[in-house]
């Protein structure tokens, strides 16, 4: 039996996802260690434009599965991965404007 390969929107998508929760982790931790504002200013646009490409990608990632429903749990992995970052992006939100440290 040959082996179905996964459609590259689904790779991509996962990868998106990681490395846009992995560069926002990188920008809260530099701004908790050093405390320079400069970092809330960098972490707001990077923010608003990983919003805007993501958003667009998960897009993309939902009219993929319309379409092909036979990857249907493998691009439902890769969305909710992607929607993951919301409640991540206002947890960290949530720590620079209350912090603990």
């Amino acid at each position: 039996m040959e082996e179905i390969k996964e459609p590259q929107m689904i790779y991509i998508g996962k990868k998106l996802a990681y490395y846009s929760a992995l560069i926002g982790t990188v920008i809260l931790v530099a701004y908790l260690l050093s405390h320079a504002e400069f970092l809330i200013g960098l972490g707001l646009i990077y923010v608003l434009s990983a919003l805007v490409i993501n958003g667009i990608f998960l897009f993309a990632l939902l009219i993929e599965l319309l379409y092909n429903t036979a990857h249907w749990r493998a691009y439902s992995v890769a969305i909710i991965c992607m929607l993951l970052n919301i409640p991540l992006s206002a947890f960290y939100f949530f720590l620079v404007l209350h912090p603990i440290f």
